[in-house]
């Protein structure tokens, strides 16, 4: 496969819904260490960077041997903390891997990096997984996305969409559920961290959206990979559940 990528995990510690977030202690390491772990293995990027804004991230990835990198703490989104040390990096594609993405698909990631490398037109490509079950569709921490017929993105929402106004819910082959990753082409990383932010971006609080706002397309890759980010102490409840219940394996 070809390379000249790198994934860089933004790790910001004061998380509005779980302060401390990179930190947190799954099965015995830090959140932060199991994401690192597995963007190691995605096989066509040639390095992965963590950037935090806080000395104890940056510690703990010093003490996992990460490559770690410091930004200011007042950046706004996981994107402009990429874009804020990728703009130094001799890179052509940037993967924005977000820092709670511990069961990430590496194969799907691959697969998205080399759409951008195959399709001079795109710009940027992520990854969803399908929507089984109506209480994953109604939860608003679920970030849905429909795409079209060429797998790009027409939608990103919080909200149960689309309304099944005639028929109760069932899954439709493209509503999807977003994965935290982007892949963006360099040059376009540098141009969207320099757009004020959209609309409804600071409704949905989903930076996704200043690239559609914009008029550009997103490619989604699928995966039948199960995918949870960690937002809230239940969630890292869950998720030791899961892992203590044998559910899951990490």
């Amino acid at each position: 496969m070809s390379a000249n990528a790198v994934v860089i995990i933004p790790a910001r510690y004061g998380s509005f819904r779980l302060p401390g977030k990179p930190l947190v202690d799954i099965a015995g390491k830090p959140l932060i260490q199991w994401v690192y772990e597995q963007a190691k293995k995605i096989r066509n990027a040639d390095d992965v960077i963590i950037v935090t804004d806080d000395k104890r991230v940056e510690d703990a990835a010093i003490g996992f041997h990460a490559n770690v990198l410091m930004s200011p703490s007042n950046i706004a989104s996981g994107s402009e903390r990429v874009g804020f040390v990728a703009k130094n990096l001799d890179y052509e594609v940037i993967v924005n891997l977000q820092g709670d993405e511990l069961f990430i698909s590496t194969a799907e990631v691959e697969k998205a990096i080399e759409a951008l490398k195959e399709d001079s037109t795109l710009n940027i490509s992520t990854v969803a997984s399908p929507i089984k079950n109506e209480d994953e569709w109604r939860n608003s921490s679920v970030v849905k996305v429909l795409v079209d017929a060429n797998m790009d993105a027409i939608c990103f929402s919080r909200s149960a969409v689309p309304f099944f106004r005639d028929e109760p819910f069932h899954p439709l082959p493209r509503l999807l559920r977003h994965v935290g990753v982007y892949i963006f082409r360099k040059e376009f990383l540098l141009q969207y961290i320099g757009w004020t932010p959209t609309p409804f971006e600071k409704i949905e609080k989903l930076e996704q959206l200043r690239v559609l706002e914009n008029g550009y397309k997103i490619r989604v890759i699928e995966t039948e990979k199960f995918s949870l980010g960690i937002d809230t102490p239940e969630d890292v409840a869950y998720i030791k559940t899961l892992i203590q219940n044998k559910r899951i394996k990490l």
